[in-house]
């Protein structure tokens, strides 16, 4: 009976010799961390922004008297943007237009500045592209606005064209009554 009895004892402790074996080496995987980016603001980029932002904040007054000074400034890149951007904070009719015409003529160039430029200026006019289709479809749904209430108000006049007919109309005496 012994020998019954340390056979299931042996494979028992074979299988949990088995369990307890070392793993198997393994290879240790390297993770590479990506690399890091560190972006250089250019000056005349901070200064656009910066100019962005303060036209925002000018009253009438400011913006009249900065369209004058950029007016007799040179065509370099950097003022063809600010003329972008003042005339779009403008929002006259075709100044958004006119915008993008500038902001083009920088895409286009080929000076250094000008390529340095260009990607905020391509940003730039994007921006005033929806601009401009929001625009329109504000626009067309003005008249659309106008053509129903002038639908409305007609068929408020014929209402009470309608209304001061019936009450034109003399009343019929009923049957049987005395005439």
């Amino acid at each position: 009976m012994m020998i019954k009895l340390s056979v299931p004892l042996l494979a028992a402790s074979m299988f949990l010799a088995g369990c307890a074996a070392p793993p198997p080496k393994q290879t240790p995987v390297l993770v590479q961390t990506p690399p890091r980016i560190v972006v250089v603001a250019d000056p005349k980029l901070t200064e656009l922004l910066a100019y962005q932002a303060s036209l925002r904040l000018m009253t009438p007054s400011e913006l009249v008297k900065a369209q004058l000074e950029l007016s007799r400034a040179d065509h370099a890149p950097q003022n063809t943007i600010r003329r972008a951007m003042l005339q779009a904070i403008l929002r006259t009719p075709g100044e958004l237009a006119r915008a993008q015409t500038l902001l083009d003529s920088v895409t286009q160039a080929s000076s250094d500045e000008a390529k340095l430029l260009a990607p905020l200026a391509q940003f730039l006019s994007g921006q005033y592209a929806d601009l401009r289709r929001q625009d329109e479809a504000v626009e067309r749904l003005n008249g659309q606005v106008r053509d129903a209430q002038r639908r409305n108000d007609l068929l408020n006049e014929k209402l009470e064209a309608l209304k001061n007919i019936e009450r034109s109309l003399s009343v019929r005496p009923a049957a049987g009554a005395p005439k």
